[in-house]
């Protein structure tokens, strides 16, 4: 089986659940980032949210790893906060969300040849599945673990309160879209990995 880790728990500028407006910024942005280790043993960590000792520091504490044991880098989509370490994990192929690459390698002309659009999977039994609303080229990492099936869903999904109102973020660029995201990701996923909170159950088989 798979096996999944949070590195980063993730926080966000402003939260309406809160109590605080869309209109102005409150704190900094942090993503939630994911360590997935597949059954043959490769490493994939989605949306590296830190940069240099400090990547080094969170691989280490939560999974015991170093930078160039990374095999595979996924970017969910083109928002900066989601690539801060990528420069750092030179060891690893670097991947993005097809519909979102195109941005990805803009805002980092330096490295744009190394950033490749993934396919429909990154290894076998990790799916790239396309969640658009945020942006519409975002795309998530689908894979089934012990705990069910997991979903490291991005900025699609901001925390479990948006999901549970299938509401877009205030910068989501179409929000009738992202509720679809959502109502598809409750049919898919047993666990959802969000962009900027901890991971929570979407209590799929207890509706089945």
């Amino acid at each position: 089986m798979n096996r999944w880790t949070v590195l980063t728990l993730g926080c966000f500028s402003r939260n309406r659940y809160w109590g605080e407006e869309d209109t102005k910024s409150y704190r900094r942005a942090l993503c939630t980032s994911t360590l997935i280790t597949t059954e043959a043993g490769e490493h994939i960590l989605v949306d590296p949210p830190v940069a240099g000792q400090e990547l080094v520091q969170v691989l280490d504490e939560r999974c015991g790893l170093k930078p160039e044991d990374i095999d595979f880098v996924f970017i969910t989509h083109h928002h900066g906060d989601h690539y801060v370490g990528l420069p750092d994990l030179q060891g690893a192929c670097w991947l993005a969300a097809p519909g979102d690459v195109e941005e990805v390698r803009r805002s980092l002309p330096r490295y744009a040849e190394r950033i490749f659009p993934a396919g429909k999977q990154i290894t076998e039994g990790v799916k790239v599945i396309g969640l658009p609303g945020h942006t519409m080229g975002l795309a998530g990492l689908l894979f089934e673990s012990e705990d069910g099936m997991v979903v490291a869903a991005g900025d699609s999904v901001m925390t479990r309160d948006f999901f549970k109102d299938r509401r877009g973020y205030y910068n989501s660029v179409d929000f009738e879209a992202s509720a679809r995201t959502i109502d598809y990701l409750k049919e898919q996923a047993d666990i959802v990995i969000p962009g900027h909170g901890n991971y929570f159950l979407t209590h799929r088989l207890c509706r089945r």
